[in-house]
């Protein structure tokens, strides 16, 4: 015997999205679903422009950055990519996947850091060959048609469906159906997760901050601290 660990593939669980601002079910339900698909990594990568939001502001990629990494610095085996936020312009999932095949690995930031080392950031290597999945929402999968390039999508990645309010499986389940022949409607059911139902959406966090009201039980008060100390969404 060498003596030296077997290698085998990766399996990285891709969770991309504005994170604007990062809240609980942002680290819960990655963290889960990377549980049930035995993935080795979650690699969260903050967008820089969502090019199906319109011309919705959001905060600073610095301040959506740094947010995340505060909201998920006790998720297991969690780490960011900026991929998109260096590419800048709008953030096309195609993209990030062809260059995350293309190269040898990714650099990512730790989520763990402690006192001023929060900002800092250290590389890790996403070994080649991985098998990635593509975390998305149950409204993400509903309108998944108008992803660019979406065939070319499911072969680089595999989703993986979060049902999230106001979406339950069964009515989820139904709108599959209205849209989507039997067959991929099928398809679309075997990629989707048993994750329990969290509702909590930014936008209403954002309407709630700028309205004053408490978001106790919807942010980690560090990212809620974050938020009040630089007067975000007011």
């Amino acid at each position: 015997m060498s003596g030296e660990a077997e290698s085998h593939p990766q399996r990285i669980l891709l969770f991309g999205g504005t994170f604007d601002p990062p809240h609980l079910a942002h680290a819960t339900l990655p963290a889960l679903a990377a549980r049930q698909l035995r993935c080795d990594q979650i690699v969260y990568i903050p967008a820089a422009e969502n090019p199906l939001k319109g011309s919705a502001k959001s905060a600073a990629a610095e301040h959506r950055l740094t947010m995340l990494v505060l909201a998920i610095a006790d998720v297991p085996n969690a780490k960011i990519s900026s991929i998109e936020l260096d590419r800048k312009g709008k953030s096309y999932t195609i993209d990030t996947l062809k260059e995350l095949h293309n190269k040898q690995g990714a650099a990512a930031a730790p989520a763990r850091h402690s006192g001023s080392a929060r900002q800092s950031k250290r590389t890790a290597t996403l070994e080649p060959p991985a098998s990635f999945f593509l975390l998305i929402g149950c409204d993400q999968a509903l309108d998944f048609h108008r992803w660019k390039d979406w065939e070319q999508i499911v072969k680089l990645a595999t989703p993986a469906v979060m049902v999230r309010p106001p979406w339950d499986r069964k009515s989820f389940e139904r709108e599959l159906r209205k849209r989507y022949l039997e067959a991929e409607a099928q398809r679309w059911l075997g990629w989707t997760l048993n994750l329990p139902l969290m509702d909590i959406n930014a936008t209403e966090i954002r309407k709630r901050l700028r309205e004053g009201a408490s978001v106790d039980g919807m942010l980690d008060p560090a990212v809620a601290e974050y938020i009040r100390s630089n007067g975000l969404y007011r």
